[in-house]
């Protein structure tokens, strides 16, 4: 009898942990970021409602008319496509306006160029959201992307 209700109460006590660390992963806030890393994700396997789910509902509308005017499975292969040209991903200057807004920078990096653009996030539902963009700005960096070091001067 004893030995059961031993077994009984570690039971209970490795459950209890169990569900209080899910909890506290749960209630743990993500960070605006996040939004760009799971997008990026997305596009690069080309889950088009997983990468439309990372944009605020006016943003999400005007990408869904593209997809069904190039096709769902023309996106996708729009979104693979777009995602292997890039070699690197800066994200910085994140800036909070509250709890529910930030801004930040995202940095591509290409082969032969940079782009940078400032975007605009919300959260909705406890996840961070696209909410706008601007247009991308071109950048020439000072060392082309693969260039050798022993080639800069």
């Amino acid at each position: 009898m004893k030995k059961g209700l031993a077994i009984l109460i570690t039971v209970l006590l490795i459950a209890g942990a169990i569900l209080f660390s899910y909890r506290q992963r749960k209630s743990d806030p993500e960070e605006p970021e996040t939004v760009i890393w799971r997008m990026l994700e997305h596009s690069r396997t080309g889950d088009v409602q997983a990468y439309l789910d990372s944009f605020s509902a006016s943003t999400r509308a005007q990408l869904e008319a593209t997809a069904r005017e190039m096709t769902f499975a023309g996106f996708s292969d729009y979104l693979k496509e777009s995602s292997a040209r890039v070699k690197g991903v800066a994200v910085y200057e994140v800036r909070r306006m509250g709890e529910d807004r930030a801004t930040l920078v995202v940095e591509y990096v290409y082969q032969d160029r940079n782009e940078r653009q400032r975007l605009g996030l919300k959260r909705q539902g406890g996840r961070w959201c696209i909410e706008w963009e601007e247009t991308s700005q071109r950048v020439q960096p000072l060392v082309p992307y693969g260039k050798p070091a022993t080639d800069v001067q």
